[in-house]
This record gives C-alpha cells, structure tokens and sequence, in this order.
C-alpha cells in the first residue's frame, strides 16, 4: 500500500507523494510541520450518528484541528454495499462488527477491520412505553427476566429491531434470542414466537424491522415499546434499558464459545455468534480517485484517535467496554502494509494483537 499522508502522535503531518516508493520508503522520508489541516470523511454506523456528531467528531476536532464529516450515518451492512457500488467514497469508515469491512476486503477497498471495544446489546425501554411497569419490574429485577419474552408475545406489544440484511445490530439480536432460548431456558418457541419467525419469514415480521437510527427515538417516545439497543446507544439516547446475562449480551470475550454455538444465514452468509466489536478501517480510494494529502492524513488521525487516551475517553464515557485492539488483515497483506507507521505503533503500544 502506497500512504501520501502519514501522522505522528505528537503532531499531524502531512506530505505530498507522486513517486511509487514502498511502503519502508514512504515510512523514511522526512516530513514537515502540517500547516493545513483536512477533513475527515467517516461513514459510520447508525448506531453511532450520536456519538459520532455529538462526542467523537467534537473530540476529534478539538484535539487535532481537523475537521470532521461524511455521508449520512446508517447500517454497517448497508454502509459497506454504497462503498463497493461508489455511491459514497468516505475516507474512513466505523463500523458494528468487523463483517461489514471485511465486505470491502475482494474490492481492494480496504486493508483492515480494527477492533477497538466491545458493544453488549440491552432492550431499551422508556416511561413512555404502556408496558414500563412491567419493564422496569424485569429491570430492577423484582421479576424474571424470562418474563421479558412473555411480554415480547403479548398481543398488542410493539417490538422494534433493525433489519438483518441491512445491520448487524438486527443480526445479532435474533442470535441473542436463540441463545436466549437454550441459555435461559424458555418455553419452546417462544423467542421465534417473539420475533414472528416462521420457515417462509426466517428474519421475522416486517413490521419491527426499524432504520437504525430511527429505533432509539422510536424507543424514546414510546412508537414501539422495547427494542433492541447497543448499551452505549441506550446511554447516550437517555433510555431506560434491561442488561442482559453475559451468555446472551455478546459483549463478553470470556463468553465467545457459547456465542459461536448460534448462528444466521443472510444474504447468501453465514454469521456465527462472536463478541460484538466497534471496528474502524482505512477505506482505500477508488480507482481514479485521489485524497488531498491534508485529508487523508485526517483520515488516518481519526482512526489513530480511537486508540488514544482523548478517543478511549469518548468511548468509557457511554459505556463501551475498551479491549486490546484486534486487527483483521485482508487476505494477503501484512500488518505493516494495512497500518499507517503511527497507527500501527498505537497498536502495539495498546497490545494490539491478529485475529481472524
């Protein structure tokens, strides 16, 4: 891979490159100090267009002097499909789930999928919902939570999820119910029951199915009376929420054997349970497309930025669970070659590690 920008931690660089020098050249040449900040164009997943506007651009910005953007925020799945088609050409990309950038991964559109914390799902609620009483009661505890999936089948219930083929957060809540099932010992059927799954409607009813960043203001004003929330969303959107036993939340790594044991065909692909993961990536141009040197060195601080002290801080601050990072490399490409001189050594300064 050929960088045209690099960054340092002490201070953003930026250089310009019309030479084809290797990666160990490009590495060696001298920089000087950046006068011109750039842009950071970030497709991130609706689940995060809160934090994204909100906390992190703001951080960002504060912190480095560049600026921050991109093209709206919505379902990873969705996100990685208008970046293969060239719809959008952001510069970096957030994503829930490293299975969205690994889509990228066949189109040379990405060298990497980096994990940097971990996003457990809960059921948000609000007092607006006609059921809170029983909500707040399975909340606090003084009822079961078995109970939840008896009110998730009551008639007149309004269930919200986000569709499966469109974001991972809609996948990961129907493996969350299958794992209920056997972890928790429901009644048979109930949670396919919950969900309207049928063999004609493997995904379930159509009509829980939300845009993503509709779902948290739906929960809010009670339009559906519990949904499906990542724990950080359901912070930042003031909801009150139901936690979920580490067997079922994925947001666990000591729990990842019993996540694997569920599984979701969609699209053609096979998705087996794992702990659910912010993950950040470079996304590469496409062919005929060159970023200014000052906005693809914007780029590479964003991602660097998510492993720095000010970054992290974001991110505890809403309740994600921070890890080690975990790179997933493209097939062929060397650790060296996917990360940029200074995220590579925030990487290992954070004991980064390779996963699969």
């Amino acid at each position: 891979m050929k960088w045209t920008a690099l960054i340092s931690v002490a201070a953003f660089v930026a250089v310009a490159s019309s030479s084809s020098a290797s990666l160990a050249a490009t590495s060696a040449r001298s920089t000087s100090p950046r006068t011109t900040h750039g842009t950071a164009s970030v497709a991130c997943a609706g689940s995060l267009v809160k934090l994204y506007h909100d906390k992190l651009g703001p951080a960002f910005e504060k912190a480095t002097g560049d600026a921050f953007g991109g093209p709206p925020c919505a379902g990873s799945l969705a996100l990685a499909q208008e970046i293969i088609s060239k719809e959008i050409n952001p510069g970096a990309f957030l994503a829930i789930g490293a299975h969205a950038i690994k889509e990228l991964f066949p189109y040379d559109r990405s060298k990497f999928a980096l994990a940097v914390a971990s996003d457990p799902l809960v059921i948000g609620f609000s007092k607006k919902s006609r059921y809170y009483s029983q909500l707040n009661a399975i909340r606090t505890g003084a009822e079961p939570l078995s109970d939840l999936w008896t009110l998730f089948t009551t008639h007149g219930f309004k269930l919200g999820r986000t569709d499966p083929t469109q974001d991972p957060q809609g996948i990961f809540f129907i493996l969350m119910n299958k794992l209920a099932q056997k972890v928790l010992h429901l009644p048979s059927g109930i949670t396919d029951r919950a969900l309207g799954i049928t063999k004609a409607k493997p995904f379930g009813a159509n009509s829980q199915q939300l845009d993503e960043d509709a779902l948290p203001v739906d929960i809010q004003e009670g339009v559906v009376d519990a949904g499906s929330e990542y724990l950080p969303e359901a912070v930042q959107y003031g909801l009150d929420y139901i936690s979920l036993p580490p067997t079922i939340d994925f947001g666990s790594p000591s729990e990842v054997g019993l996540y694997s044991t569920v599984s979701l065909e969609v699209s053609g692909s096979l998705n087996t349970g794992e702990v659910i993961h912010l993950n950040e990536t470079l996304v590469e141009p496409q062919t005929g497309t060159t970023f200014t040197p000052a906005n693809e060195a914007a780029d590479q601080a964003f991602v660097a930025f998510l492993m720095q002290p000010k970054g992290r801080a974001v991110l505890t601050g809403v309740k994600y669970r921070l890890i080690k990072p975990v790179v997933v490399l493209a097939p062929g490409v060397t650790l060296a070659e996917a990360l940029p001189p200074a995220i590579l050594k925030l990487f290992k300064s954070l004991g980064g590690q390779i996963g699969s």
